[in-house]
């Protein structure tokens, strides 16, 4: 890896890989912008195939709190992990075994058979991180050994990365240009390719289509966690194993049960996750709602713990209208609750730079959440690659 202060400072280079491969084929030096779920789904493959795999995140820890809260085990997540984590005697998930859309009085008026598994932003991110790097952590204590034959796998927070560009010194490379942002200086890194995992407001690909707009159908999803033992034990008797979909004129909640702290799966430990899908009355502008307790207007996700009391009073008194009364308990005892507004996007293209750069998850494809795709999207990584010259190499094909 190369790495370049502004200033002329090197940054602290990593280990020389021990990677080989069988045909001789040399070892690649792949950058990953973005240290979230699809940036890992891709860490994971590329390093045990022996590449060097170097993360660059901008967040300023490698502790992570997941906003999100919960998030589905879909099919092609279930795939991932089932092939490639050597964690998997440890469960990551609570069961699901149907899926309950109720009526006016909480019945169920469909019942949709599909076994699944929910778990929780935090839990799936360190599991990947134990299995990319070795993170320890209260959720993988033990992380697995890397085996021989694998390659080096870095992951630099607090570098935030502003764009990249062909390199002027050699043609098969790419020169990333970023800001370490605990130093506040410039750092370049030279990579033979890029993997753009930077998210749904992904910076590399509005360097490319600047014009790009979202989508946004005008409604929002109001989220947040309950501990189940905060609850009365008869309503979380009625979510446990289940996900409930109670709909409204408009609107919709879906409510299942996640796994606790740390990740745990002890049924005590547990907490029911809310996603209230809910268009915002006329008179409430989105730009209000989305103004922080210190005066900030964010563009797209109010934070856990940011939202100014009024506003969220203000959503309970629309609950309250709404909703059931054996169902307001768990937006009643939410503690922080967050807000985003609902969008859609897609890339133009999935690759730029001759193929030596492309995009994957929310970058390439920004979905719905009440698709439920959102994730599993960022799963589905083998495709992109594809086209990554030399294919082979990576042994994805």
């Amino acid at each position: 890896m190369t790495s370049t202060h502004g200033n002329g400072e090197d940054r602290p280079q990593p280990p020389q890989s021990t990677s080989s491969f069988a045909d001789g084929v040399k070892p690649l030096n792949i950058f990953i912008v973005g240290g979230s779920l699809a940036g890992l789904f891709c860490g994971i493959l590329l390093k045990r195939q022996g590449h060097n795999v170097h993360i660059l995140e901008s967040a300023s820890s490698s502790a992570r709190e997941g906003q999100a809260a919960g998030i589905g085990l879909a099919a092609d997540i279930k795939r991932f992990f089932d092939q490639h984590d050597r964690l998997k005697h440890i469960p990551l998930g609570t069961p699901v075994n149907e899926i309950q859309i109720l009526d006016a009085d909480l019945k169920p008026a469909t019942i949709i058979n599909v076994p699944y598994e929910m778990t929780t932003w935090d839990a799936a991110y360190y599991r990947l991180r134990a299995n990319f790097d070795g993170l320890v952590s209260p959720y993988c204590p033990d992380p697995p050994p890397t085996e021989p034959g694998e390659g080096e796998a870095t992951y630099a927070t607090n570098i935030k990365v502003l764009s990249v560009q062909p390199s002027t010194t050699a043609s098969t490379t790419l020169t990333l240009s970023a800001t370490d942002l605990s130093t506040s200086k410039p750092v370049t890194y030279t990579a033979t390719h890029v993997i753009a995992a930077d998210g749904a407001n992904s910076t590399l690909r509005s360097s490319l289509y600047p014009n790009l707009q979202r989508h946004e159908p005008g409604y929002l999803i109001w989220r947040g966690v309950v501990p189940c033992a905060s609850l009365t034990p008869s309503l979380v008797a009625r979510i446990a194993d289940k996900a409930l979909l109670y709909p409204m004129n408009k609107s919709y909640v879906m409510l299942y049960t996640i796994p606790g702290a740390h990740g745990s799966l002890a049924p005590q430990k547990r907490a029911v996750n809310f996603a209230w899908y809910d268009y915002p009355p006329p008179s409430v502008p989105v730009s209000s709602i989305l103004t922080d307790t210190a005066g900030h207007t964010h563009r797209t996700t109010l934070p856990k713990g940011a939202m100014r009391p009024e506003i969220w009073s203000a959503q309970l008194a629309r609950a309250r209208e709404m909703f059931h009364p054996d169902l307001l308990e768990i937006p009643e005892k939410l503690k922080e609750p967050f807000v985003s507004v609902i969008a859609s996007l897609m890339s133009p293209a999935a690759t730029a730079y001759e193929g030596r750069m492309f995009f994957v998850g929310d970058a390439l494809v920004l979905l719905q959440p009440n698709s439920g795709k959102g994730t599993n999207h960022a799963a589905v990584v083998k495709w992109p690659l594809r086209d990554v010259s030399p294919a082979k190499a990576f042994g994805l094909v």
